[in-house]
C-alpha cells in the first residue's frame, strides 16, 4: 500500500486547511478549544498516517479524524441537553430568494449569518452537527457520511433528521426576521435535500 510521505502530507493540509478549520470551529461547544482539537487531529492524522493508502480520499479521511477530536472535546464539555419540539415543516417557504440562496450556496449562507445561528447549531450534539455541516457545506453524500462518521446511514438520516428539527425549533424567530418562513405550505419537491433545515415546503 504506497502511503503519503511527510511532505505530501502537509501539502494536503494546508490545501484544505481553511475548510477543516471552519468545520472545528462550528463543532466544538467551546470556541477556545478550536485550535486543539485542530491541532490533536493533525497529531492523531500524522501517527496514522500509515494507514492511509495514497490516492484515496484525505477529506473524508481527515473529516473523520476531526470528527472524533471534536466528540472527545465536545464530552469534556459536559453540556446540558435541550428539549425538542417538532414544527410544521410546511411553514417553510421554497421560492424566497434568502431560501435558494441558503440552499445552493450554504458556506456563503453561513458566512453572512448572525450570532443565532451558530448558537443554534451549538445546541446541536456533535453527531448531529456534524452531520448537517458535512452534507450541506462539504456536500458528501449519506453513504460517504456514514463512512466519514462510522455509523449506519439510517442513523446518518436520523441525526440529520433530529438536528434539523432542533434548529426548526431554535429558528423560528430568526426565519421569521429574514424571511425563510412562508404564509402558508408549499408543493413538496422530490429526491435528497442538502439545505441546511431539511426539505422546507
Amino acid at each position: 500500500m504506497a502511503t503519503l510521505t511527510d511532505q505530501e502530507f502537509v501539502a494536503l493540509l494546508e490545501q484544505h486547511r481553511h475548510e477543516f478549520w471552519r468545520y472545528v470551529v462550528r463543532n466544538v461547544w467551546h470556541p477556545d478549544s478550536a485550535e486543539d482539537v485542530l491541532a490533536g487531529a493533525v497529531q492523531a492524522a500524522y501517527r496514522q498516517l500509515d494507514r492511509f493508502e495514497k490516492g484515496t480520499n484525505f477529506r473524508a479521511w481527515m473529516y473523520r479524524i476531526l470528527t472524533n477530536k471534536c466528540f472527545v472535546a465536545n464530552r469534556e464539555t459536559k453540556r446540558a441537553g435541550i428539549d425538542i419540539e417538532t414544527l410544521d415543516e410546511s411553514l417553510f417557504a421554497t421560492d424566497d430568494e434568502a431560501q435558494r440562496r441558503a440552499t445552493n450556496d450554504p458556506q456563503a449562507f453561513l458566512q453572512q449569518c448572525g450570532d443565532e445561528l451558530f448558537t443554534a447549531l451549538r445546541q446541536l450534539s456533535t453527531a448531529e452537527r456534524s452531520c448537517l455541516l458535512l452534507l450541506t457545506i462539504e456536500h458528501y453524500s449519506y453513504k460517504e457520511l456514514a463512512t466519514i462518521l462510522e455509523m449506519p446511514v439510517g442513523t446518518v438520516m436520523t441525526h440529520l433528521a433530529r438536528g434539523r428539527a432542533k434548529l426548526r425549533r431554535l429558528l423560528v424567530d430568526y426565519a421569521k426576521r429574514q424571511g425563510f418562513l412562508a404564509a402558508g405550505p408549499a408543493a413538496r419537491r422530490d429526491g435528497p435535500d442538502q439545505s441546511l433545515l431539511g426539505r422546507v415546503s
